[in-house]
Order: C-alpha cells, then structure tokens, then sequence
C-alpha cells in the first residue's frame, strides 16, 4: 500500500501547494534531504546520496538519487526524490526501491514508486530562509585564525552550543580551510558578500565533522563551488554552480551540478525555547510540525 492520502486537508495550488503535506523544521529538513532547491537544477553530473526536494526541473544529463541508501540511515514520511517540474528532458534513477513523487511528465523517471502529484514538506523555503536569518543575526563568539602564507584555521574552544563566525568573501581568497570543533556542538560560519561568491579554498578537515557544520551564506546573487565543500550549506535564492562534491545538505535557489552530494546528516538539536528568555520570531517555525508530521504516512515497499 502506498502513502496514505491524508493529503486531502493539505491540498492546495501548485506545483508543490497542490501536495504540500505536514511541516518539518529547518534542522529536520537539513537532516532529510541531500539536495534541496526552490528553482531549477540542471545536471553535468549529478549523484545525491540522500533525498532530493526540488522545487523547479530537473533537466541535463542523466542524475541518480538516493545511491547512499538514506532510509536506511535517516527516517522520513517524504519521497526520496520530490520534484516539483519534471519535464521531457527529466532524467533521473531513484535506487535502493526508493520512491518518487512528481508534478508534469517525465522523459526517464525510475524508481520503485512513482506517483503524482508531487508531496512536498509545508513552506520549507520560507523555513529554511528564517533559519538561515536567525543563523546571521547572531553575534560572533570567535574569530578566525590566518595560518601560514594562506591558510585560514576556524579553531576556537568552547564549552558546547554554538560557535559562530562571520566572515567575508575576501577573507577567503586562496586559503585553504581548517576547523576543529573543540567542545561546540555546531560551528556556524556566516559568510556574507555580494555578486558572485568564488570558493577555490581547500577544506582541509575530516569529513565526518561537516555533521556540526553549517555554511550560512548571504548576499550573494550566485555561488560557485569548485572545491570538495565539508558541511551544510544554506544559499537561499542563489544559484549555486558546484564541481565538486559537497559534504552535506544543499540548499539553493537553482543549482548547476557537476558532482556528487555525500550524506553527513546535521548533528544538532534546536534547544527548547526557555520561558524567561525572549526567543526569536521564527523559532515557533523552527519547532512547528511534529504533530502534523505524524499524519503522513510512509509508502510501504512493494
């Protein structure tokens, strides 16, 4: 049997307000898909290991979702791949008897279940888009080292919670990147600019840290990423052009993919929100859906 319709209360306009079902927050969403856009992704090359949201097409060469068998690491009620436009240049493979939902007719869509329309999580653009506000607007507890002739070290201690660091393009040019958590439960590094945002840093850390990493970008109109990028990376509106493979979750406006998106799902928990203290705006938005959430069931497997 597949997932239950329960959409019916959840059914609006398209593409995805016609199956928009339940809501997650910002860091659920991060830790259920690879790979999530509000426009179009075209494909050089293009592998997710985890799920793909994609909000507009997805056209170019021949692009595979889920190679890294995420059911099997990350639960979820939602399709491994969601693709809000599929068109007659849509190419793409879901592995593992993995699922699909879709709006508009595919060329070459495989997968073990398919179905119409596409079921997409409820405003995840506007939740993602107030986390990535809540990211900038906080204060910097640390600053970034130079290291060497051209080398740029993010290496403060902390006690736990969050270490953030905010930063500009120019900081990076031609500095390779090393980072040490030291004790924080998530490093958040604000990155902020105009125009055109060229990263040719090396990422000199273990992968397996880009789970306490996030990557908040802000200001600029396009991202290239022509180096291997280790942690979340948050490019609301952009377009991000990337060549290598990304250590993480993307998420952006469009994307040019060229490389593969390696599952390293976001180790970290929005604390709850303490009576005395004032909590920001959009942290009801953050929190919000774990009850609705229960109402989607997930397709069973045939």
């Amino acid at each position: 049997m597949f997932k239950k319709t329960l959409l019916a209360a959840a059914v609006a306009l398209a593409p995805f307000g016609a199956a928009q079902a339940a809501t997650l927050d910002a860091v659920s969403l991060l830790q259920q898909f690879g790979l999530i856009t509000t426009g179009n992704v075209t494909v050089g090359a293009l592998k997710v290991h985890g799920r793909a949201l994609i909000g507009g097409s997805l056209t170019g060469n021949f692009a595979e979702v889920n190679n890294g068998n995420i059911d099997a690491k990350v639960a979820s009620d939602f399709d491994e791949l969601v693709l809000g436009s599929a068109t007659s240049g849509t190419k793409v493979r879901v592995n593992n008897n993995g699922s699909a939902s879709y709006n508009g007719a595919p060329s070459e869509l495989y997968a073990k279940v398919k179905s119409t329309p596409a079921i997409a999580p409820e405003n995840y653009a506007a939740i993602l888009d107030a986390f990535a506000a809540d990211l900038g607007a906080m204060s910097a507890t640390a600053s970034a080292t130079k290291v060497g002739g051209n080398g740029l070290s993010f290496n403060a201690s902390s006690t736990g919670g969050v270490t953030v660091y905010d930063m500009t393009a120019a900081d990076f040019q031609n500095r390779d990147i090393s980072l040490a958590l030291n004790g924080a439960d998530l490093v958040v590094i604000n990155v902020s600019g105009t125009g055109t945002f060229n990263v040719l840093s090396n990422f000199n850390f273990d992968a397996t840290l880009a789970k306490n990493v996030i990557w908040n970008l802000s200001g600029f109109s396009s991202v290239n990423l022509q180096r291997s990028v280790k942690g979340q990376v948050l490019a609301g509106g952009m377009a991000v052009n990337f060549n290598s493979d990304i250590e993480g979750t993307l998420y952006a406006g469009t994307v040019q993919a060229g490389a593969q998106l390696h599952i390293q799902t976001l180790d970290y928990e929005v604390p709850p929100p303490v009576s005395q203290v004032p909590v920001p705006a959009t942290l009801p938005l953050l929190l919000a859906g774990a009850g609705a959430f229960a109402v989607l069931r997930r397709r069973r497997r045939a």
